[in-house]
């Protein structure tokens, strides 16, 4: 969750930044939604995360999960395919570790953006953007 928390606040804290010295409006968003209703309640009960009003930060978490996954299997496929000639789990073990876990944490925002069916998922357009960015992250890191 550190790592949400940080991410989501310097890079906010950046936008609002360079908005404000090019002369646009200061961007507002709310995190949660103030309407509660009896489905909300009942997926707060089953301990479920509510990801149901698209904000940017919710686009933020999503791309920084599908970053991480993307990484992974990344990770564990040159482990696979290329470890016999290179060595790669010995110089990158931990780093492997290290996304596996963070795969591990972000398993409710993979829920939320491609197996959950309810009103409380990622809403599509979020995770369409979310996908978008990763698969452009992954672009420009390859260059």
């Amino acid at each position: 969750m550190w790592l949400f928390k940080r991410t989501t606040s310097y890079l906010f804290g950046f936008i609002d930044t360079i908005l404000n010295l090019l002369g646009f409006a200061k961007s507002a968003f709310a995190i949660t939604a103030k309407v509660v209703d009896e489905e909300v309640t009942h997926r707060y009960e089953k301990e479920l995360m509510e990801f149901g009003n698209p904000s940017p930060m919710i686009n933020i978490i999503a791309t920084i999960a599908l970053l991480n996954i993307i990484s992974f299997v990344g990770g564990i496929r040159r482990v696979v395919i290329v470890d016999a000639q290179t060595k790669v789990f010995d110089q990158f073990a931990w780093q492997i570790l290290l996304c596996g876990v963070l795969v591990y944490i972000n398993k409710p925002v993979y829920q939320g953006a491609f197996f959950r069916k309810d009103n409380g998922r990622i809403p599509t357009s979020t995770t369409y953007r979310s996908i978008l960015c990763a698969i452009l992250a992954c672009a420009i890191a390859m260059l």
